[in-house]
């Protein structure tokens, strides 16, 4: 199958490049930078209006486009920046680095024109997906005050929180652990700091982000359901900048400054919650600690004008105790050592090296001598080569290679102190490696269809050192709720199988193919349509509904096949008022098999037969999605809407039958919007209206020979909806006053916003009590936020 791939490479580069050598041409290629800090402008256009060609920047401010000899016009743009048009003479290859800025200022050789919206809505051969620029995302109101990229991509269409104030999304009918977020190429395994409520990426810190729903390259896997790629800040190349801001919980500082001017800078920014400062001023929470905290580094350096490298890492921990007895602690590491080298004005290729880590913790400190910490975490780490070769003007191909090697460990319990009874104990560690193997082609047919397409293959092993369980009839018994393995339930002289180190003893391959088509109907509307397969080899485990670090990560072995998806998207895209507004409508089909489905009363604590706790299901999840977008002028924001049922089927569960996925919402509404009063006042809004999530209801209870507790009977599962959740928020931002003519070195703005300004109460869950005056069963709605109010100080100089 590798064979396959490496064929197919080949052939379209000598069929493009057999087609580029019957006339004569030569390539323009370089760097689009932000004028004001060195800043590399991803997907940035580059386009010639004569010819109707254009081309974008790559994740690393690099393009090149190939034109026959002669005089041309660039029309380089980026929403949020000037459009300007550069005159070049094309009689050989030209390196033409330029730079975009947001002020209406005269350059020499350059006409700088008003900003101007593009079309690459309806032009660009993609769908399912959607991009954000970072400033809209600040002027966003939040929960708190913090801005936050999770929370922002949550009020578009196919994308929900999975739980009020939650950072954890759901996308398109998948689960929380279909989604594969990204930070400077790192895995990030769990987004989300204090309890789900924060995610831990820093608005500060971040530069760029794009959500694939689906139409996914071929450069990226792993997840059924979506890709978040999040991209750090490089840090200003020219000037020493310190920006942060002062919350009522949290508070943030930024450093960025040159480390050579115009050839390396640096970016240090820190955040931390001061929750644990607080609470022992409150009655109420005077016994509880929590706070977050999380750090970004990154670095980077120009080795000359075909080489660059870039150094950048994360670090977050989270602390969550109560009464110093019960306390929790999760937090990712990660790091990304990264090369580009453009080898000629056709081929830019990236190198690679990254690392993550998630690690959990649960403390039980009851006494000095009953006490124990449990952990769990998993490495990954891997080595990656991506290239992109830019045959002419109608054609590209990009392809790649990446090695990964994982280390999970499920559980491992030890004594805080000496004195303590419990033993140390420890779940045997597993071992994993995967190779990933992609291309994909990009034609341009003729002036209306692009095409893009490839595959990627993907084989996931198992190896050594570790074990397996050997069970009779060599399938996986359901173990009861005291969680351990019977005796019955193994080959009786056979317990385990051992795997020296480095052995491999299972794999599994995955064919991934990809494919994206674009029919322009005219320059303001278009039709497009893409699918893609998707394998996933890791499962997060886990039992209970809140993020709060209670889970882990398993991959793929001898029981738990990988997951598998298959997607399918068609959309109409249009453009109206000189492209200042973007229309699109969208339908999908997805397909799921092997989900990985707890039993009911699952025990999956410090458990080592956790296949025995979970079944293999299938999914399936369809819908309609309607986006409309403004991104220039005063007022800007969109509205989405989606219209969408996913579903679940396994065996064991809901007697086989069909049921409504957990967060499953028939109507999903989102309005954000934003305008500018004056220079100095802006005021901005979000509106949302869902469908109550689906839930198991309580049908009847009932006692044995009438004695004990009464215990519960549950309705089929998921039938049951909570009451429609619908919620406002409101932000003001005030910025400080400017003297026209004066120059400034340092801003600032205060943000003033209410989260659920009419204080919905939305159900979060359900408690079954019972009345003990009477004996009659009740059913509380426990809810989490209604009216809460925030300010944030930021300041910039």
């Amino acid at each position: 199958m590798k064979n396959k791939l490496l064929s197919f490479l080949l052939f379209a580069c000598i069929w493009v490049q057999t087609a580029a050598a019957q006339q004569k041409n030569y390539t323009v290629s370089g760097n689009i930078k932000d004028a004001k800090n060195g800043e590399d402008l991803i997907g940035a256009s580059i386009s010639v209006p004569s010819l109707k060609l254009g081309v974008s920047t790559n994740s690393y401010g690099f393009y090149s486009i190939t034109l026959p000899a002669g005089s041309y016009t660039l029309e380089v743009s980026y929403i949020g920046f000037e459009t300007i048009l550069k005159e070049i003479s094309l009689n050989q290859n030209i390196l033409l680095n330029l730079e975009l800025i947001e002020a209406k200022t005269q350059l020499q050789e350059v006409i700088v024109k008003t900003d101007k919206a593009n079309n690459s809505n309806v032009s660009a051969n993609k769908t399912s997906v959607i991009k954000i620029d970072i400033k809209q995302v600040k002027k966003i109101p939040t929960l708190l005050g913090e801005v936050d990229i999770i929370k922002a991509i949550q009020l578009l269409p196919g994308i929900q929180a999975a739980g009020d104030g939650s950072t954890n999304f759901i996308v398109r009918g998948g689960n929380i652990d279909h989604n594969l977020v990204q930070l400077d190429e790192a895995v990030v395994y769990n987004p989300s700091h204090v309890l789900g409520f924060f995610s831990v990426f820093n608005g500060d810190a971040i530069k760029d982000f794009e959500i694939y729903k689906g139409g996914i390259p071929a450069q990226y896997g792993g997840r059924l359901a979506s890709v978040l790629d999040v991209h750090m800040k490089d840090g200003n190349s020219k000037n020493y900048v310190a920006t942060g801001g002062i919350g009522l919980l949290s508070s943030r500082l930024t450093l960025e400054g040159p480390i050579v001017k115009g050839k390396s800078s640096f970016l240090i920014s820190g955040r931390r919650s001061y929750f644990d400062v607080l609470f022992p001023f409150t009655s109420q929470l005077k016994d509880v600690t929590a706070y977050f905290g999380d750090l970004n580094l990154k670095a980077n350096y120009i080795l000359g004008d075909k080489d660059k490298i870039y150094l950048s890492g994360y670090l977050g921990r989270d602390k969550l105790a109560f009464s110093k007895i019960v306390g929790f602690g999760w937090g990712n590491y990660t790091g990304t050592l990264r090369w580009n080298h453009v080898f000629n004005s056709k081929l830019f290729v990236n190198t690679s090296l990254v690392y993550s880590r998630y690690n959990y913790n649960f403390d039980i400190n009851l006494s000095d001598n009953l006490n124990f910490t449990r952990s769990n975490f998993i490495d990954d780490l891997n080595l990656k080569i991506d290239g992109s070769y830019f045959v002419n003007n109608k054609n590209s191909v990009k392809f790649g290679i990446k090695l990964t090697n994982y280390v999970f460990q499920p559980g491992k319990a030890t004594k805080i102190t000496d004195a303590s009874i419990f033993e140390d104990a420890a779940l045997p560690k597993k071992r994993a490696i995967e190779e990933d193997f992609y291309a994909s082609h990009s034609h341009k047919f003729n002036a209306r269809l692009i095409g893009d397409y490839g595959a990627r293959i993907s084989v996931f092993s198992n190896i050594g050192l570790g074990r397996s369980i050997n069970y009779v009839g060599g399938t996986p018994t359901y173990i009861d709720g005291a969680g351990t393995i019977r005796e019955s339930q193994k080959e009786e002289n056979n317990l385990y199988t051992t795997y020296k180190s480095g052995e491999i003893y299972k794999t599994y391959i995955g064919f991934e193919p990809r494919a994206t088509v674009t029919y322009l109907l005219n320059e303001k509307s278009s039709l497009k349509a893409s699918y893609n397969r998707m394998y996933q080899y890791m499962n997060l485990i886990q039992n209970i509904t809140a993020s709060v670090g209670q889970e882990f990560w398993t991959p793929t072995d001898n029981y738990i096949k990988p997951q598998m998806a298959d997607q399918v998207a068609v959309g109409y895209f249009k453009n109206f008022l000189e492209n200042t507004l973007e229309f699109s409508v969208e339908v999908y089909y997805k397909k799921m098999k092997n989900t990985v489905e707890l039993r009911d009363g699952a025990n999956v604590q410090f458990n080592e037969a956790i296949e025995s706790q979970v079944v293999a299901g299938q999914g399936r999840a369809y819908g309609l999605e309607l986006f409309l977008r403004k991104q220039t002028g005063k007022t800007t924001g969109w509205v989405g809407y989606t219209l969408a049922k996913s579903e679940r089927q396994a065996d064991h569960v809901n007697q086989g039958k069909w049921y409504p996925f957990r967060f499953d919402k028939r109507n999903y509404l989102t309005i954000v919007l934003s305008h500018d009063i004056t220079p100095r006042l802006t005021i901005s809004g979000n509106f949302i209206y869902a469908t109550g999530e689906a839930f198991s209801i309580a049908s009847q209870r009932y006692s044995m020979f009438g004695a004990g507790n009464p215990s519960i009977y549950y309705s089929a599962r998921n039938s049951a909806r909570f009451p429609a959740y619908h919620r406002m928020d409101l932000s003001l931002i005030i910025t400080r006053k400017k003297i026209p003519g004066k120059v400034y070195k340092n801003n600032s703005d205060v943000v003033i916003a209410v989260y659920n300004v009419y204080g919905r109460k939305n159900a979060y869950t359900l408690s079954y009590q019972t009345d003990p005056t009477n004996n009659v069963p009740l059913i509380y709605k426990w809810y989490l936020f209604t009216f809460v109010p925030s300010i944030t100080y930021n300041f910039k100089f």
